[in-house]
Parts: C-alpha cells; sequence; structure tokens
C-alpha cells in the first residue's frame, strides 16, 4: 500500500529497511519518553524493544503493517498498525484495527503531519472492512491525548503499558470510521 499526500509520502517498509525503521523509532521513542521514565528500566526497554533482531520480526510477523511517511527523501515519521485486532476479549463493537505505533520527528509535530497520518490509518481501516480504529495513549501525555480527541477519537478502557516494573496506565481510545 502506498499513498501520497499533499505533503507526505507514505510507504510500507520493506525488510531492507529494518535498520533505518530501528534508528528512527527508538529516537523518537526516546524523545518523546526519556524525560519521564526512569533511566535503568528505560534503557532496558530500549536495548530489548529496539534490537535490529526484534524489529526485522516485527517486520517478517504476520498481521501488522509498518509504514514509513517522508517528506522528500527523509523519513519524518512512522506507523506500526494491526488489521483486525481487538482492544480485549469483551469487545463487541464490531471489527477493529489497531494504530499500535505512530511517531512523528519531534521537529516536525504541531505541523498537520499527525492528522494527515490519522487520515491514513483511517483510510486503511476502512480498505479492510473495520468499523473502529483504536489505539493507547500514555495518560500522562495530555498533549497526545488533546490531539487524539481533536481528531475524533474518545476514551473507552484503560491498559498498562510496562517499562521495566513501572506500570504505566494508558488511556484506550477509539474512533468509529
Amino acid at each position: 500500500m502506498e499513498q501520497t499526500t499533499n505533503t507526505l509520502h507514505v510507504t510500507r517498509i520493506l525488510p531492507e529497511e529494518a535498520a533505518a525503521l530501528r534508528d528512527f523509532a527508538e529516537a523518537t521513542f526516546r524523545v518523546a519518553w526519556q524525560h519521564d521514565n526512569e533511566p535503568e528500566p528505560f534503557e532496558a526497554y530500549c536495548r530489548e524493544a529496539f534490537s535490529l533482531e526484534k524489529i526485522k520480526a516485527e517486520l517478517a510477523g504476520p498481521g501488522s503493517e509498518f509504514y514509513f511517511a517522508r517528506l522528500g527523501s527523509e523519513i519524518v515519521a512512522y506507523l506500526k498498525l494491526n488489521p483486525g485486532r481487538q482492544p480485549h476479549h469483551d469487545w463487541d463493537a464490531g471489527a477493529a484495527f489497531q494504530l499500535e505505533r505512530i511517531y512523528v520527528s519531534h521537529t516536525l509535530q504541531s505541523r498537520g503531519l499527525g492528522a494527515e497520518l490519522l487520515r491514513f490509518v483511517e483510510n486503511r481501516a476502512r480498505e479492510t472492512g473495520a468499523g473502529w480504529v483504536w489505539l493507547s495513549v500514555w495518560q500522562k501525555s495530555p498533549r497526545s491525548i488533546a490531539f487524539y480527541q481533536k481528531n475524533g477519537y474518545d476514551i473507552f478502557g484503560v491498559e498498562t503499558f510496562w517499562i521495566g516494573d513501572d506500570p504505566q496506565p494508558d488511556w484506550l481510545m477509539r474512533k468509529k470510521v
């Protein structure tokens, strides 16, 4: 799947781009969350989550789609999508589509790129027959929560993301598409 918008060129990430994905994913994750976490468990999480082997396995695994967004030849964002993944076992709202990761380079945030990427995700969800897009967002990230709410997502539950022994409650958010 490939889509070009007015400003972004969104393309599926190829297996040979695993190192570029690892580098961009780790860099954006660190900028977003490092300052809010204890150094030792954060570093341990990053070593595991962003190892090249783990990234390659995620790219090769079934049920997920990874995309880069570029301005010209520069990677400015990435997405991890999980078509058909339900938020939890008692979900009864219909076919769902998970936006597991969306990261935009911090130097380009607040310029509308995130909203363009959400439109891409919602279009991709509709292509798969999903009626809902859902995601999780850290409760300590009011800017991210406000962004999703501004784009039509509402809170419908809670799940926990772990950095080492630190439970980090996330809001589950969804939008009918």
